[in-house]
C-alpha cells in the first residue's frame, strides 16, 4: 500500500514552480537508492522540465535517512552554495527532512516561505504543527487501511499462497504556510 511517488512528487514540484520559484532544490535521494527515493526524484525532475527548469545536480541533496537530523545537515549544505545557486524551494522527501530543512533555514535567519519555500510528503501532524505549518503531499491514510484490510481477508480465506502486488492510494497536495504564507489557524 502506496502512493504514487513520481505523481506526488512531480505535483508538489510544480506547486513551487507555479510560485515563481527557479531553483529548486530536494532534499532525501538516499545513499541505499531506494524505490522511494528514486521514484521521488524522477517525479521531481519530470516537473522541472514541465515547468522549463532544469536539473541542478548540486541542489538534490543525499541523505542517510528520512528523518530531522538529515534534513538539517543537507539544508545547511544547500545553503553553503553560493549565493546564486542555492535554493529559493525545497523539497523534502518526507515531513521529517522538512522540518529538519525548516530548522537549518531558522538558524540562519531565513524566512519561509519569503526566502524559501519549504515542502514535504506524509502529511505528519509534526508538520501541520510546525511553524509554519508545511505544505505536504497527504496519502488517504482511509484508502490505505480500507486496502490493506482486504489484502488480509483475501490472504486469510485462501490457502494459496497469493502473489506479491503492489496497490496505490490516492493522495492530495496540502498548501500551507511554507510555501504560500498565508497564516491560517488549524482546525480543531
Amino acid at each position: 500500500m502506496l502512493i504514487d511517488n513520481v505523481a506526488a512528487a512531480r505535483e508538489v514540484t510544480a506547486h513551487l514552480a507555479s510560485l515563481g520559484r527557479t531553483r529548486i532544490g530536494a532534499i532525501g535521494f538516499d545513499e541505499q537508492g531506494s524505490a522511494t527515493s528514486r521514484q521521488r526524484l524522477t517525479g521531481f525532475q519530470q516537473a522541472l522540465y514541465e515547468a522549463g527548469l532544469r536539473f541542478d545536480p548540486r541542489l538534490a541533496a543525499q541523505v542517510a535517512e528520512f528523518d530531522r537530523p538529515n534534513g538539517l545537515a543537507a539544508m545547511r549544505t544547500l545553503l553553503g552554495l553560493p549565493y546564486g545557486v542555492r535554493p529559493d524551494a525545497v523539497f523534502c522527501f518526507s515531513d521529517m527532512l522538512a522540518v529538519g530543512a525548516q530548522r537549518a533555514l531558522y538558524e540562519a535567519g531565513l524566512d519561509i516561505p519569503g526566502d524559501v519555500a519549504v515542502a514535504g510528503v506524509d502529511g505528519s501532524a509534526e508538520g501541520l504543527y510546525s511553524t509554519p505549518s508545511l505544505t505536504s503531499v497527504v496519502p488517504d491514510q482511509a484508502s490505505i487501511a480500507a486496502m490493506a484490510v482486504s489484502c488480509l481477508v483475501t490472504r486469510i480465506g485462501s490457502e494459496d499462497p497469493l502473489p506479491y502486488e503492489v496497490r496505490t492510494a490516492p493522495h492530495r497536495l496540502a498548501v500551507r504556510e511554507s510555501t504560500d504564507g498565508v497564516r491560517r489557524p488549524l482546525p480543531t
